[in-house]
C-alpha cells in the first residue's frame, strides 16, 4: 500500500518536471536567440555640403547630420570636436539659428534621423592667409562608435582698396586758374596683391568747354601688398575763366587684376574763387613805382 502511494508521489513529480522542462526549453532559446541577435550601434554622419567656397573674410558654416541606431533605450551621448588648419578658429554650434551657442557633445535617442549641428569655421584673415583649400576634420565619438567627416574650405583671392585724404577732409579751396594740391593714402585693403592700381578723375564739364586739370604723382601704384599703403599727391587745378562756386570731382581707383567687388570712388568738393582784382591792381601799382623811381634816377641822378 505504502510502496503504490509512493510510486505515484514519485510519477507526478517527474511529469512536473518534465512539463515545466518542455516550457521553460523554448523560453530560454527564445532569450538566448534574442541576445544574440542583439544589434551593435551604428551612427551615420553626413555633411550637406561638405565643401565651401568663399573669400578669406568668409564665416563657413556646414551643416552636419546624424542618423542613429542603437537598442539602448536611453540612446547615448557623444563627444564633438573639430579641428583646422593652424590660427583658424572651427567650432561646433547648436544650430544656423544659434551660431553663437557653442556645444561639445549632443545627446542622440535611439533611431534619431537627420539631429543636425553646424561647424562654424573662420579663417586667419588678418594673417592674409593663401588662397587654396584647406582641410577640415569634424569627430563625433562615444564609448563605442567613432565616426569622422571630412570638410573642406576653399579660400578664393579678395582684392580691393579703400582711398582717403591724409588730413581726413573731402574739400579744398583754390582759385580759378590755381591748383589745389593734397595728398590721398591708398590702402590694399584684400587679401591678395594688385600688380597695378589705377588712378583717374572725373571732373565737371564747364559751359565754355574748358577742362580742369587732375593729375596724380604717381600716375599709377605698382605691386601694392595686402595691407599696403601708398600716398598719392593729387592736383585738382580748375579752368581759369571758370564761373566761382562749388564744383565736385570724383577721384577713381582701380586694380589689376579686377577688385572683387566695386572699384572704390573719393568725391571732392572743390570750391573755385575768381582771383582778386585788387592783386592785379596791386602788381601794376608796384610796377608804375619801380618805373617811376627808374626815371627819377635816370633824369636827377646826375644832375
Amino acid at each position: 500500500m505504502h510502496n503504490s502511494k509512493l510510486v505515484r508521489f514519485v510519477t507526478a513529480t517527474l511529469c512536473v518536471f518534465l512539463l515545466g522542462g518542455a516550457v521553460l526549453a523554448p523560453c530560454a532559446v527564445f532569450a538566448a536567440d534574442e541576445e544574440a541577435e542583439q544589434r551593435p550601434d551604428v551612427l551615420v554622419v553626413n555633411a550637406k555640403y561638405p565643401a565651401m567656397t568663399g573669400s578669406a573674410d568668409s564665416t563657413f558654416k556646414f551643416e552636419v547630420q546624424f542618423t542613429y541606431s542603437t537598442d539602448k533605450a536611453s540612446g547615448d551621448d557623444f563627444d564633438l570636436t573639430v579641428s583646422g588648419p593652424p590660427n583658424w578658429i572651427a567650432y561646433v554650434a547648436e544650430s544656423a539659428y544659434a551660431l553663437d551657442s557653442q556645444i561639445s557633445s549632443i545627446h542622440l535617442a535611439p533611431f534619431s534621423v537627420l539631429e543636425s549641428v553646424v561647424v562654424v569655421v573662420v579663417a586667419p584673415f588678418w594673417l592674409y592667409p593663401e588662397p587654396g583649400d584647406y582641410p577640415i576634420e569634424f569627430r563625433a565619438t562615444s564609448a563605442d562608435v567613432d565616426e569622422v567627416v571630412n570638410l573642406t574650405a576653399t579660400l578664393t583671392p579678395r582684392r580691393s582698396l579703400m582711398a582717403e585724404t591724409t588730413n581726413g577732409r573731402s574739400s579744398v579751396k583754390t582759385k580759378a586758374g590755381d591748383p589745389a594740391v593734397f595728398s590721398i593714402n591708398v590702402t590694399n585693403s584684400g587679401m591678395a596683391a594688385l600688380d597695378t592700381v589705377l588712378l583717374t578723375a572725373e571732373s565737371p564739364s564747364d559751359a565754355d568747354g574748358q577742362a580742369w586739370d587732375v593729375t596724380f604723382a604717381p600716375a599709377t601704384l605698382e605691386n601694392l601688398a595686402p595691407g599696403g599703403v601708398e600716398e598719392v599727391e593729387v592736383s585738382i587745378t580748375p579752368p581759369g575763366k571758370i564761373v566761382d562756386g562749388d564744383y565736385m570731382v570724383t577721384l577713381k581707383f582701380d586694380g589689376e587684376p579686377s577688385l572683387s567687388s566695386a572699384p572704390p570712388e573719393l568725391d571732392m568738393r572743390v570750391s573755385v574763387a575768381k582771383k582778386s582784382a585788387w592783386g592785379i591792381i596791386g602788381a601794376v601799382i608796384v610796377v608804375l613805382v619801380i618805373g617811376g623811381l627808374v626815371w627819377a634816377y635816370r633824369k636827377f641822378g646826375r644832375s
